[in-house]
C-alpha cells in the first residue's frame, strides 16, 4: 500500500516531469492489470486518516478520473464496489470540505454510470433522506452530492427513472428551503437537473411548488442568492415554457427590480430575452409548415410587454463614455437583444412603444439618449417585416444619416448600426430613394477611414448589394461597376489589423457580379482577377490569406455567371484560368477547397470541353483532395468538385474514372470522416450513379447498404428527438432521399423495371414515415422530395410482372395521402402543383378516384 501511495505523490507532486510522468505510467498500467486492486487501493488512500490531506484528496481524483474515463468504474467486481460506495459514504461527513467535495465528485460519477442503469436506486433515497438530517453537516454533504450527481448525468447527457427524478427533485427542494450555503447548492443542482425533469415537472402541484421557491430565492435580499436564481430561471422558464402562462405574472413581479439594478440587471434581462427568443423558435418552425406545434406563448409575454418593454428601452439608456466597444457586453447590450427579440416575437402590437421613445430621444441633448434612440430602432429592423416600419424606415433614413456626423462617437457608431440594419432589411427604403446616388457616395467615403463605423458602413453598401438579385429589370446596374471599384478600395489595403474587412468587401464584389447580365463584362472582371491572382502572392499574411480567397471566389461566381447567361464555351479562357488554379497549387503545394470550387464552376462552363483537362486534374490534384479525409473543408471541396465534374461530362467521358465510386463508398464507412463529409459523399455517388445509369450497377447493393444505414440512423434520431441535431439530419435527409431518387432513374432505363431496388421500396416508406411526421416539422421541400420519391416508386414499377397491386398499394396508402395533403396547404408553388398533377395522372393509370385537386 505505501508503495502505491507514494505512486501517487508521485504523479501529482513530483517536481521532475519525467518522475511524474513515470508513475504516471505506472498507474495506468496497474489500473488495466489488475482493475479491483487498482480502485480498492485508491479507495483505501482516500480514507485513510495517516495520510495527509493533500494525499488523500490526489487519490480522490485519481478515484474520480477513473471511474468516468472510459467507464473504468465496470470493468470491477460487486464486491468492490460496494465496497468502494461505503467507503466515499462514510467521507461525506467529514470535518475536512475538500475530502468532502472529493467523496461527492466520485459518488457523482459512480451515480452517472448507475442510475441510467437502474443500478443503485437506493442513493438518492439515502441522500434526500439526509438532507431532512438534524446535523446541517450532513444536509450539505447531502445536497452538495446530488448537486454533483445532478452536474455529471447533465454532462454526460443522461436521464434517470421519473421516479428517481421526483426524489431528486424532492431532496433540492428542500435545500431551497434551506441556510444560505446549502441553498445556493440547491439552486445550481436544480438548473443542472432540469435536462431530466421533464415529466416531474409536467405534474402541476410540484411545479408550483418549485416555481413558488425559485420566484421567492428571486427577491431574496441575499445578493449571492439573488444573482443565482436569477441565473436559473433562464433555464427553468424554458423547462415550464408550455405553462408560461401560468407563471407569467409571477415571474415579472420577482424580476421587475431586478431589471433596474446594476448587479442584477443582465441576468434579469435575459431571462425575458430568453423567453422571447423561445417564443420566435417556435414560431419558425411552426411557419417552415402550416401545421402548427407547440404554444409558442405569445400570448403570455403580452400580458405584461407594456412594463416589459418599458424596462428594456430605459436600460438602453445606459451608456458609460469610456466605452470603446458600442457592442460591449453590458446592460445596453442585453437590453438591445432584449428588445430585438422582443420586437420579433410581439410584431406590431410593440411597435409603438418604441416609436414613442425613439422620437422622445432622437434629438435629445444627453448623447446616452440619441445613442439608445438609435438602438433601439435597429433592434426593431433588425426582427421586423411590415410595411409601417419601412415607411417609418422612409422617412427616417435621412435623420439616421445625419447622425453619422454626430459630436458623440458613440452616437455616430449606433447610427452605423442602425442604417446597417434598414440596408439589412429594407434595402429598398435606400436605393429608391430621391435621394439614393447622393447617400450611397456618401456611405463610401466611409470606406476610406479604419473605424467601427468603416465597417458599418461597409456592410451597409454590402448589405445593399443583397437586393440586386431581386432586380430582374436591372433597375440598380448602374451602381454594380461603381460599388465593385469602392470594394476593391478596401481589397487593396494594408492598414487594417486583419483580413475582416477584406472578406466582407469580397462579399459584396460577389454579390454584384451575381447580378451582372453581359457575359463579356463578366470576362473584363475575370481577365482582371487573373491580373490579380498572378500579383497577389506578393502580398504577405492576412492581406494575402483574404484576397487569394475572395479571388477564388470570384473566379467561381463569374464562371457560374456565364453558365447562367448561356455563354458558349471559349477553350482558351477554360485553359488560361485552369493553369491559373494549378499554379495556385502549384505555388502552395496543396490544395484546398476555394481553389477545387473555382475548377467545378470551370467544368460546369466547360462540359464536355473539360475531357482535355480531366485526366491532369483527376490524377495530379483531385487525388490528393479526396485522400484529405481528416480536413474536412479541403475533403469535401473535393468531393463537390468531383460531382459536378461528373454532372459536366458525358459518361463516356468519365467512364474510366467509375472505380472511384468504390472509394467514395469506402470513405462513407469511415469512422474517421466527419459526418457533414459523408452527406457531400452521397451527393457525389447520386451524381455519378445518374450519368453512369447501369454501368454503376455493380455498386448497387454496396450504395443500398449505404443508404440504408443511414435510413437507420435518422430513424433513431427521430425516436430520440435530439432536436440539437435536427440541422444535420435535415440535410442527411435530403442526401439519403436525393441518392435513393438518382439510383430509381438511373437504374430503371427504357422502361425495364431494377428489381433490386423493387424490393426496398418498403424501407424506403417507412424512412418516409418516420422522417416526414409533423412532430417533425418538415419542410415543404422535404415533404416534396418524399412525394417525389414515391410517386416515381408507383411510375417505375407499375408493370412489375405479378406486383400489380405495389404501385396502386403505394398510391393509396395513408402515408402518400397524408403527404399530398401537406402539399396542398402549399399548392400556390408551381412544383407542388405539378406533383399533384402528377400524383392524379397516376391515379387515372389505375382508375383510382382523383381527389388531389
Amino acid at each position: 500500500m505505501q508503495e502505491f501511495v507514494e505512486l501517487i505523490q508521485a504523479a501529482f507532486f513530483a517536481k521532475e516531469n519525467n518522475q511524474r510522468s513515470q508513475a504516471e505510467q505506472q498507474l495506468v498500467n496497474l489500473k488495466h492489470q489488475l482493475p479491483n486492486d487498482f480502485f480498492q487501493k485508491c479507495s483505501s488512500a482516500f480514507i485513510s486518516p495517516q495520510l495527509d490531506s493533500q494525499t488523500r484528496v490526489a487519490a480522490g481524483t485519481l478515484l474520480q478520473r477513473c471511474i468516468s474515463y472510459e467507464q473504468g468504474w465496470l470493468t470491477i467486481g460487486l464486491d468492490v464496489k460496494r465496497k468502494i460506495k461505503d467507503e466515499l459514504l462514510s467521507q461525506l461527513i467529514s470535518s475536512d470540505q475538500n475530502i468532502k467535495k472529493s467523496a461527492a465528485s466520485c459518488l457523482s460519477g459512480i451515480c452517472a454510470i448507475e442510475l441510467p442503469r437502474q443500478e443503485w436506486p437506493e442513493i438518492i433515497s439515502i441522500l434526500v433522506s439526509n438532507t431532512r438530517h438534524e446535523s446541517i453537516e450532513v444536509k450539505k454533504a447531502a445536497t452538495i452530492t446530488l448537486g454533483y450527481i445532478c452536474e455529471a448525468l447533465k454532462n454526460q447527457k443522461q436521464s434517470i427513472e421519473k421516479t428517481e427524478s421526483e426524489k431528486v427533485l424532492y431532496g433540492i427542494c428542500m435545500g431551497l428551503q434551506g441556510e444560505k450555503q446549502i441553498k445556493l447548492i440547491s439552486i445550481r443542482a436544480l438548473k443542472d437537473s432540469l435536462q431530466f425533469m421533464d415529466q416531474v415537472l409536467a405534474q402541476q402541484q410540484i411545479r408550483d411548488h418549485v416555481t413558488k421557491l425559485l420566484v421567492e430565492s428571486a427577491i431574496s435580499q441575499d445578493a449571492e442568492i439573488r444573482l443565482a436564481s436569477l441565473e436559473c430561471l433562464i433555464d427553468y422558464t424554458k423547462a415550464i415554457f408550455d405553462y408560461l402562462e401560468q407563471y407569467i405574472l409571477g415571474l415579472w413581479n420577482c424580476t421587475q427590480e431586478s431589471i433596474f439594478h446594476k448587479d442584477f440587471a443582465i441576468v434579469a434581462i435575459e431571462i425575458w430575452q430568453s423567453i422571447a427568443s423561445e417564443i420566435n423558435e417556435r414560431q419558425a418552425v411552426s411557419n417552415r409548415t402550416n401545421l402548427g406545434f407547440r404554444k409558442t406563448q405569445k400570448d403570455a409575454l403580452q400580458l405584461i410587454s407594456q412594463q416589459l418593454i418599458q424596462a428594456v428601452l430605459q436600460n438602453l439608456l445606459i451608456s458609460d463614455e469610456d466605452e470603446e466597444d458600442d457592442e460591449e457586453q453590458g446592460i445596453q447590450e442585453a437590453a438591445y437583444k432584449a428588445a430585438s427579440s422582443i420586437s420579433e416575437a410581439l410584431g406590431n402590437l410593440c411597435y409603438q412603444l418604441y416609436l414613442r421613445f425613439i422620437e422622445n430621444t432622437l434629438q435629445a441633448q444627453e448623447w446616452q439618449n440619441r445613442k439608445a434612440s438609435l438602438l433601439a430602432f435597429s433592434s426593431m429592423v433588425e426582427t421586423a417585416d411590415v410595411l409601417d416600419l419601412f415607411q417609418y424606415s422612409n422617412s427616417a433614413i435621412g435623420e439616421f444619416i445625419k447622425k453619422l456626423a454626430d459630436p458623440h462617437k458613440q452616437v455616430r457608431y449606433a447610427a452605423g448600426r442602425v442604417i446597417t440594419r434598414i440596408a439589412e432589411n429594407y434595402p429598398l427604403v435606400i436605393l429608391k430613394h430621391q435621394f439614393a446616388d447622393e447617400y450611397i457616395n456618401q456611405f463610401s467615403q466611409f470606406l476610406q477611414g479604419n473605424t467601427k463605423l468603416t465597417k458599418y458602413l461597409l456592410w451597409t453598401l454590402v448589405n445593399i448589394t443583397e437586393a440586386f438579385r431581386d432586380d430582374p429589370i436591372n433597375q440598380f446596374g448602374k451602381y454594380y461597376d461603381f460599388l465593385i471599384s469602392q470594394f476593391a478600395t478596401i481589397i487593396g489595403r494594408q492598414d487594417f489589423q486583419n483580413g475582416t474587412l477584406l472578406d466582407i468587401a469580397w462579399v459584396g464584389i460577389i454579390n454584384c457580379l451575381q447580378c451582372v447580365k453581359e457575359p463579356q463584362k463578366i470576362k473584363t472582371y475575370l481577365e482582371a482577377f487573373g491580373q490579380q491572382m498572378v500579383a497577389v502572392y506578393s502580398q504577405s499574411g492576412w492581406q494575402k490569406e483574404a484576397n487569394i480567397s475572395g479571388l477564388l471566389s470570384a473566379i467561381h461566381i463569374c464562371f457560374l455567371r456565364l453558365v447562367v447567361l448561356g455563354d458558349q464555351c471559349d477553350i482558351q479562357l477554360m485553359n488560361n484560368f485552369y493553369a491559373l488554379i494549378v499554379d495556385y497549387f502549384k505555388k502552395i503545394q496543396t490544395v484546398t477547397q476555394d481553389g477545387f470550387y473555382a475548377i467545378s464552376a470551370i467544368a460546369q462552363y466547360s462540359k464536355i470541353n473539360f475531357k482535355s483537362l480531366l485526366d491532369d486534374f483527376m490524377q495530379n490534384y483531385l487525388e490528393i483532395g479526396l485522400q484529405k479525409k481528416l480536413e474536412i473543408e479541403t475533403f469535401k471541396g473535393a468531393i463537390l468538385c468531383l460531382a459536378d465534374i461528373a454532372r459536366s461530362l458525358q459518361f463516356k467521358e468519365f467512364s474510366k474514372y467509375l472505380r472511384i465510386l468504390q472509394y467514395l463508398i469506402t470513405c462513407v464507412n469511415d469512422s474517421q470522416v466527419n459526418r457533414v463529409a459523408k452527406i457531400a459523399l452521397f451527393v457525389c455517388i447520386a451524381d455519378i450513379v445518374l450519368i453512369a445509369e447501369q454501368d454503376a450497377e455493380p455498386y448497387f447493393q454496396a450504395i443500398w447498404q449505404l443508404v440504408k444505414s443511414g435510413f437507420t440512423a435518422s430513424i433513431y434520431f427521430t425516436q430520440n428527438k435530439d432536436m440539437t441535431q435536427l440541422e444535420y439530419y435535415e440535410s442527411l435527409n435530403d442526401a439519403l432521399l436525393n441518392c435513393y431518387l438518382c439510383m430509381l432513374h438511373a437504374f430503371n432505363l427504357n422502361k425495364v423495371p431494377y428489381i433490386p431496388l423493387y424490393q426496398t421500396i418498403s424501407e424506403l416508406c417507412i424512412f418516409i414515415q418516420a422522417t416526414s411526421d409533423k412532430s417533425l416539422t418538415p419542410t415543404v421541400e422535404y415533404i416534396r422530395l418524399c412525394v417525389t420519391c414515391l410517386l416515381d416508386c408507383v411510375a417505375y414499377y407499375k408493370q412489375v410482372k405479378g406486383q400489380e397491386n405495389m404501385s396502386q398499394k403505394i398510391l393509396t396508402s395513408p402515408l402518400l395521402i397524408s403527404l399530398l395533403d401537406m402539399l396542398k396547404q402549399y399548392s400556390n408553388q408551381q412544383e407542388n402543383q405539378q406533383l399533384i398533377m402528377y400524383a392524379n395522372d397516376l391515379c387515372k393509370s389505375f382508375q383510382l378516384p382523383q381527389n388531389l385537386n
